[in-house]
């Protein structure tokens, strides 16, 4: 039975959530959660001095930000503000990161550039976007692993769930991976600044919750499949009715809808906290998240931006949603028993096809490397568990009835996603993503990371096809969604 406490939990309230998570059952699988205070209300930001003099007795403060201007709902610019009120008792350098082409990438090169202004500096404060916290994240806790600098986060928009876990989404050599870093000290959500960026941000924080969907349902089939470690169904619970809340709420989002935007800053904290709980994104991060890593890998070679995160994790959310779908009511468990040992290719054929799907990335062939040095991984354990895949099948009508409560029906979350405003083509997001790259990305995005999803098992049983791949474009269609 689900633990009510934990089905209404309050991202602000640290050490209530800590109680409930020690008090449920195999609590010892969780992790905890290695921050100060998370403060959500009006006027947040005001309350930076504090939180620096309450992590460190030192006098210099590193000030890190992206180039974009940010303004609160007085049209107050933010960075400015922030800073003018450190200057009144700190000495500050701040320090704006920003490149060529005015976005900001996640990447070791560009934490190493705030890296190099660490000599002397006694608290890090990163204000701005999900990259920005990334940057900071990683950038304090590979300079020093053991005794990292105070970090504090004013997070200036809800668009993704980032800002509270203890990773980072970095741009290593070409592909996306999520690395452990750490956690902000202290989280500042100024709901007077939230609530004056640019609605699509917003909505891109509402499509990341997406992923509540269809994530922890692949992380639950890789630990059945033996693919996986240490599921545990409390960092879901944590979120999924709060979830069904903001999908009911969808029009009052799009209305701007002052309480439901302050719910929705609760829940993209609590979901954030659900993966340093797993100590792993697994709880957030699942088979729409790669579809939408792969597209950002191509952005280079298209020349364009990165699009908003959140927004292009819930429209590949309602292809997983859809492939989910068809798992729960097409698939046929005892027709692949009968061809089961055709259900393991060799690593000789599967690096051909990933060195296929990703040379192209790059002219000294690193993105292919990087994938297949991490796929190979995923295909050796795929080998080493027949015995699961083998009970798996044999008792598959468990394993729908366990997950049924989890799932939702991609009609369903399509028609929220209208209702909310929220971007449900590829096409129309704010850097539109062409047709065949999307067709790409779906084909390929299990090849890329050692982390099991439904994509690997369909492709593994023989389903994953470009066939198949149409047949969830075609549905996606008929939702008003997809390409």
């Amino acid at each position: 039975m689900i633990d009510h406490r934990l089905v209404e939990a309050d991202a602000t309230k640290l050490d209530e959530l800590r109680t409930i998570i020690s008090q449920q059952e195999n609590a010892e699988k969780l992790c905890d959660i290695a921050m100060k205070d998370i403060c959500i209300e009006k006027g947040a930001a005001g309350k930076v001095t504090e939180a620096v003099k309450s992590l460190t007795d030192g006098k210099k403060v590193l000030m890190v930000t992206g180039p974009t201007e940010i303004v609160d709902v007085d049209g107050k610019n933010v960075k400015e503000a922030v800073c003018a009120l450190l200057r009144q008792e700190f000495e500050v350098e701040w320090m704006i990161l920003s490149e060529p082409d005015s976005i900001v990438h996640a990447t070791p090169e560009n934490a190493a550039k705030i890296q190099a202004h660490f000599e002397g500096v006694d608290c890090v404060v990163g204000v701005g976007s999900g990259t920005i916290c990334d940057l900071c994240k990683y950038a304090t806790y590979y300079f020093d692993h053991d005794n990292p600098l105070p970090l504090i986060i004013v997070q200036t928009a809800l668009s993704v769930n980032a800002f509270s876990d203890d990773s980072s989404v970095m741009l290593i050599n070409g592909v996306k991976r999520t690395v452990h870093s750490r956690y902000p000290a202290i989280l500042l959500i100024d709901l007077d600044i939230v609530g004056a960026a640019p609605a699509e941000m917003n909505v891109s924080g509402y499509g990341d919750l997406i992923a509540t969907w269809t994530a922890p349902v692949d992380w639950y089939l890789g630990n059945v499949l033996g693919m996986g470690k240490n599921f545990h169904t409390a960092p879901s619970d944590m979120i999924r009715t709060q979830c069904e809340r903001l999908l009911e709420n969808s029009e009052k989002l799009a209305a701007g809808d002052a309480e439901v935007l302050g719910e929705l800053a609760n829940v993209l904290t609590l979901s954030g906290l659900s993966m340093g709980l797993a100590n792993e994104s697994s709880p957030a991060s699942g088979s729409e998240h790669v579809m939408s890593h792969l597209i950002d890998m191509t952005s280079g070679i298209r020349k364009t931006g990165i699009c908003y995160h959140g927004t292009q994790v819930a429209v590949s959310g309602i292809m997983s949603e859809i492939i989910w779908d068809w798992l729960l009511t097409e698939f046929d468990p005892k027709a692949v028993l009968e061809r089961f040992d055709d259900c393991y290719p060799s690593a000789e054929e599967m690096e051909v096809r990933v060195r296929a799907a990703f040379d192209w990335l790059d002219e000294n062939h690193n993105a292919a490397n990087e994938c297949w040095a991490d796929y190979s991984k995923k295909l050796s354990g795929w080998h080493a568990h027949k015995t699961e895949f083998r009970s798996f099948l044999e008792s598959f009508e468990d394993f729908k009835a366990t997950i049924a409560p989890w799932v939702k029906k991609p009609e369903y979350i399509a028609d929220c996603m209208h209702k909310a405003n929220a971007p449900t083509r590829y096409s129309v997001l704010n850097f539109p993503v062409p047709a065949d790259t999307v067709r790409w990305a779906m084909t390929n995005c299990h090849l890329m990371r050692n982390r099991f999803s439904v994509i690997d098992l369909l492709n593994y049983t023989g389903f994953w096809t470009e066939d198949f791949v149409q047949y969830v474009i075609d549905r996606a269609e008929s939702m008003d969604a997809g390409l």
